[in-house]
């Protein structure tokens, strides 16, 4: 491709999230439109984005001069610093999802091991083709890697990020979903996809060099893909192919036991991320908890520079958080490169093992389906006070088979998503009280059925003022709350 075309693909992606001109010293002219606020980060090689060595950029001119960079974020973010600055790059700081400012496009990334990329003309492209129904979502430009390739889903007009008033980012969150449900779709089709990276991180740099196909017209709309994200969510988790989880018992996990590690010095590929992939291919090869944690303590001695016993067990419980599938095969072939070089990665099914096994098949269960099986417990419930299921925490516990702290995370999870009434009430009859929505709007229409009989019979003629549902539900909660002293406090374990 032309520079021209990297060129153009860039603004293409970027829309107008950035200003178009540098603040200083600018070639364009002006154009009179206000500076809008924002950055990019951006890295030269590899290893500078390992080190996090790299540089803030708050304008399309900016990233379209960047020649010879590898690395960037294609989508905005609100600000970007520098930790320590250099002589040309600095350590740079801020491209966390929570200070995401819009989300542009969408990347997936299929990276094929050592030596078996095929060649774009001999590489099937139809693996980024996705189904929408009636439509089928094309990547607007695909990238050519090192080890594979890159396709960029660029929508037709920015999503932009914003926290609501109790701290949630519901934009952020449909985005995800959108994100996992198109490598979820790219990754029945080609084996080699990475379905374990950054939804929103750091990817390959349009430039003359990688680009090798671009369609401007693929753009869809935000509101198209999170319908269709929803609508496809469960069959998707049905439909993946049969892969194989046991990373256990595989060449690399060997090696990188075996391996001395030093610690990271700020790139992250360090002793703590080696144990954490170790630890993560236990999860997913179903090793109980307390047997990795004796594997991860030993695993530390033998560093000639051990981590700390509360970094280990850290390491253990995040593993163990339900949050992940298993360990991320860019990081395994990252570790090996560095710490056991020469090791046989496998190929195909097993390498690939990001997807959930059967749940039947599976000794611990994710924080998703502790999730679900928790709603339908509260919506099957016949102990109900004032339309709350009331249960016990050993009792939920027993019934989910899970530990009180993760208890405690899905409950505070479907309270943040709003997903779940959360009340915990103290002494004689305490306990969990949980309601859904609809489990709470309908006690409510039964409340308002019973006083409107209790009138009738009472002969009071006086018209019952219809106050919406919306507004019973609120007093219905705060007088709930004054009368019985629910805690709204977040749930808590002591120490």
């Amino acid at each position: 491709m032309r520079k021209t075309d990297a060129a153009d693909m860039i603004k293409i992606i970027l829309q107008d999230t950035l200003s178009a001109r540098r603040y200083k010293q600018s070639a364009l002219v002006p154009d009179g439109s206000p500076r809008k606020s924002g950055a990019v980060f951006v890295c030269w090689t590899k290893d500078l984005l390992r080190a996090a060595q790299g540089v803030v950029m708050t304008s399309q001119e900016a990233v379209v001069d960047a020649e010879g960079a590898s690395h960037w974020t294609p989508n905005v973010f609100r600000y970007g610093t520098y930790e320590r600055r250099g002589s040309k790059f600095g350590t740079i700081c801020g491209h966390q999802e929570k200070n995401l400012k819009a989300i542009t496009t969408f990347v997936v990334d299929v990276d094929y091991p050592v030596g078996e990329k095929p060649d774009y003309s001999e590489f099937d492209a139809s693996c980024f083709e996705v189904g929408l129904g009636e439509e089928v979502l094309r990547p607007s430009c695909i990238l050519s890697t090192p080890h594979g390739y890159q396709a960029y889903y660029v929508m037709a007009s920015p999503v932009w990020i914003r926290r609501t008033e109790d701290g949630r980012y519901p934009a952020l969150t449909s985005a995800k979903r959108i994100s996992q449900a198109i490598r979820a779709a790219v990754a029945a089709r080609n084996p080699y996809t990475d379905t374990g990276a950054n939804d929103f991180g750091f990817f390959r740099m349009p430039s003359a060099e990688s680009l090798v196909e671009v369609d401007e017209d693929a753009r869809p709309t935000f509101a198209e893909l999170r319908a269709w994200s929803m609508r496809i969510g469960e069959p998707l988790a049905t439909a993946q192919p049969q892969i194989v989880s046991d990373q256990v018992h595989t060449a690399w996990f060997d090696a990188l036991t075996r391996a001395e590690v030093p610690c990271a010095k700020g790139s992250g590929y360090g002793r703590n991320n080696t144990l954490l992939t170790l630890v993560l291919a236990q999860y997913a090869s179903g090793v109980p908890e307390e047997q990795a944690r004796d594997y991860a303590d030993q695993w530390s001695s033998f560093q000639a520079q051990p981590l700390r016993d509360s970094e280990v067990r850290a390491i253990v419980r995040s593993a163990y958080s339900g949050r992940y599938h298993g360990a991320n095969m860019s990081y395994v072939r990252e570790l090996c490169e560095r710490y056991a070089p020469g090791v046989t990665i496998n190929s195909g099914a097993q390498t690939w093992s990001h997807f959930r096994k059967p749940r039947q098949q599976r000794k611990y269960s994710h924080q998703e389906e502790w999730a679900r099986d928790l709603l339908i417990l509260t919506k099957e419930a016949t102990d109900l006070v004032r339309g709350h299921a009331r249960f016990t925490y050993a009792e939920l516990q027993q019934r989910l088979g899970i530990s009180r702290q993760s208890l405690v995370r899905v409950l505070n999870e479907l309270a943040n998503r709003a997903q779940m009434s959360v009340r915990r009430v103290r002494g004689r009859n305490g306990g969990l009280y949980l309601a859904t929505a609809q489990m709470i709007a309908a006690y409510v229409m039964e409340e308002r059925r019973t006083r409107s009989v209790r009138t009738r019979r009472a002969g009071d003629h006086a018209t019952v003022t219809q106050m919406s549902l919306r507004f019973e539900f609120g007093n219905f909660l705060k007088q709930m709350d004054k009368q019985n002293k629910w805690s709204q406090s977040p749930l808590h374990i002591s120490s």
